[in-house]
């Protein structure tokens, strides 16, 4: 069970003047549920080898998995409390799903990587700004077998870098989802600052990563099909192409319509 999701009881006492009697009023409980548990590793081997190496800053949630062996999906949590409440547990770095997506066109191939996270906040206490879901994703743009370029997330956009501008864990590139100043949360890449990573664990992270070919029968349609409000899981047929196409650098010749 995770520690953070007991169901948690508040209350309150009134003593009146001139007695020693308290007076206990119960609040309604209210319970949070856990995230589905995680699908098995099943990705191609380009997806394993450039996956992002991750970390998570201490004022966010970690990434669970969308979807479960079941079928169920991940309900989220809405944006109230703390920044990283209810979702930040260590538990949920040993159950935790990745999902990619590649296309090769024109001597390059562009490998997408999605992670999912219970909500999304952006002021302590309130859900003003926030919102119940969040997908961020990471585009490595490979050629001769060398990623060249990569592309994250934030806000909807894609900020692209040249590798020289990246810190690797061998070929794969180190990312962090952070909090954006006063706004929500999206995916950077790592600074000097970032080493130690600031998770559980104190290591760069490879949540067990699903291919696009990778999901147990009728997973994906039924994960492609959700509703997860004003987050986009941006693999999916209807968004993978925009998304590649914000993600593209300037200049190279892949097409993201092919």
């Amino acid at each position: 069970m995770r520690t953070s999701r007991h169901i948690r009881n508040s209350r309150r006492t009134s003593v009146t003047v001139g007695a020693a009697l308290a007076l206990v009023v119960a609040v309604p409980q209210v319970a949070f549920a856990a995230p589905p548990p995680a699908l098995p590793v099943n990705a191609d081997a380009v997806e394993l080898a450039f996956q992002p190496a991750y970390d998570y800053d201490t004022d966010g949630c970690y990434p669970t998995p969308a979807i479960g062996p079941t079928g169920v999906l991940n309900g989220g949590l809405n944006p109230t409390g703390a920044l990283n409440g209810n979702c930040r547990d260590a538990s949920d770095l040993a159950n935790t799903n990745g999902y990619s997506r590649a296309t090769c066109n024109n001597g390059w191939c562009a490998v997408a990587y999605a992670l999912y996270f219970e909500k999304d906040q952006a002021i302590p206490g309130i859900s003003l700004g926030g919102h119940r879901h969040d997908w961020e994703h990471v585009v490595v743009w490979i050629q001769n077998n060398e990623a060249k370029y990569v592309s994250t997330s934030a806000h909807g956009d894609f900020n692209t870098y040249p590798r020289d501008q990246i810190r690797w864990d061998g070929t794969h590139p180190k990312i962090v989802y952070h909090k954006d100043g006063v706004g929500t949360h999206c995916f950077r890449p790592a600074n000097t600052n970032d080493d130690p990573p600031e998770n559980h664990r104190g290591t760069w992270q490879f949540p067990a990563l699903v291919g696009w070919s990778g999901y147990p029968a009728t997973l994906r349609d039924k994960l492609v099909q959700a509703d997860f409000g004003s987050a986009h899981f941006g693999l999916k047929d209807g968004s993978f192409a925009s998304h590649l196409a914000k993600a593209k650098p300037a200049g190279i010749a892949f097409d993201p319509n092919q």
